[in-house]
């Protein structure tokens, strides 16, 4: 497990004259919460993990030091499979805390069964894309009804508000009006990733002048914004991200869980707890299981993220930093302190 304080050392220090820096507003605890095993993660084209695949992965996130995973989906008819790993999952007595991804009263239900005491409950807020003769009081009226029976059986809820980052202003101000008071957190989903860190920042606090219950987010990757727009959210206030080992989910994924980590703690200086070896190890075993490979020049688990090029002139600046000790100032990150190796490529 990385000690905070050295990855924070490798952000730039014109980061920390940036307004949005000096103006942050950063809880105490940041999380993660990851949805590999929620449909999100299954649901990029093609993906299906196994009962023995699911078990396998939900271990090893446990074992990284991951807060949240959610471990059913597949909303709003989750398999007779999706239900029997789930129940498995929860009979494991892990320590991060599992939660179950719903849209109907039945699957509040069905995650309470399987003994799941935190739930998110995912209901579309922009009007644009209501289906004819639904309005946003049929949106008001069936959040209410699922909340309450959430409630009534004594469970967690988040509320997120899929879409979010493309409904108007005054009908999230209505809506959290008539819901704020019902559940325990609020997620924004940027369901269709066209959020930029600059539009996280103002809506993060737009929404904070309407509750000061926990907001996380939900973001997703259409033109490779999650990951910064995770670091914006939480410099604002945000407490909890969504993210997936190797950015897995539906169009272009989630921030992918071992990019987001590492930058929180880099560029936030917050400390997650996360053993990033493990999170190494589950990257390798989520490609393995789907078939996808890490491409090498990915952040932090690609093969050649921290490989020393094979030009002669970089391996004789690298090789005089070692000899004076300065090795380290050279490299984008220690690769020891996210559980990776340091490569010399021999041309």
């Amino acid at each position: 497990m990385s000690g905070v304080s050295d990855l924070k050392s490798f952000d730039s220090p014109f980061n920390q004259k940036a307004s949005q820096y000096i103006n942050r507003r950063i809880n105490e605890k940041i999380e993660i919460y990851d949805l590999t095993l929620e449909a999100d993660g299954e649901e990029m084209a093609g993906l299906r993990f196994k009962h023995s695949e699911r078990i396998e992965i939900a271990k090893i996130l446990n074992e990284a030091g991951i807060h949240r995973i959610a471990i059913i989906g597949n909303s709003p008819k989750p398999t007779k499979g999706d239900i029997k790993s789930a129940e498995k999952i929860v009979e494991l007595g892990l320590k991060t805390r599992t939660s179950g991804f719903v849209k109907t009263i039945a699957e509040i239900t069905t995650c309470y069964k399987i003994g799941l005491k935190d739930i998110t409950i995912l209901v579309g807020v922009n009007e644009k894309t209501l289906s004819p003769g639904t309005n946003g009081k049929t949106i008001i009226d069936n959040s209410k009804q699922l909340i309450d029976h959430a409630k009534t059986l004594g469970l967690h809820v988040t509320f997120m508000g899929m879409d979010t980052t493309r409904a108007t202003p005054e009908f999230l101000k209505y809506l959290f009006s008539q819901l704020e008071p019902m559940f325990d957190e609020y997620a924004i989903g940027d369901s269709l990733g066209r959020m930029t860190p600059f539009g996280i920042q103002y809506l993060v606090e737009l929404i904070s002048s309407w509750t000061c219950k926990p907001i996380q987010l939900h973001p997703h990757n259409t033109t490779s914004m999650a990951t910064a727009n995770c670091l914006s959210a939480v410099l604002n206030g945000v407490s909890v991200l969504h993210s997936s080992i190797n950015g897995l989910g539906e169009f272009a994924g989630l921030s992918a869980t071992e990019e987001c980590t590492a930058a929180i703690e880099v560029h936030a200086g917050i400390p997650l707890g996360i053993n990033f070896s493990k999170l190494q190890e589950a990257s390798k075993l989520v490609s393995k299981i789907t078939g996808i490979p890490i491409p090498p020049n990915k952040p932090i688990t690609g093969k050649t993220a921290f490989a020393i090029p094979e030009t002669e002139e970089i391996q004789e600046f690298m090789f005089k930093l070692h000899l004076e000790g300065r090795f380290n100032l050279g490299m984008p990150l220690i690769p020891d302190l996210v559980g990776a190796k340091r490569i010399f490529s021999i041309g």
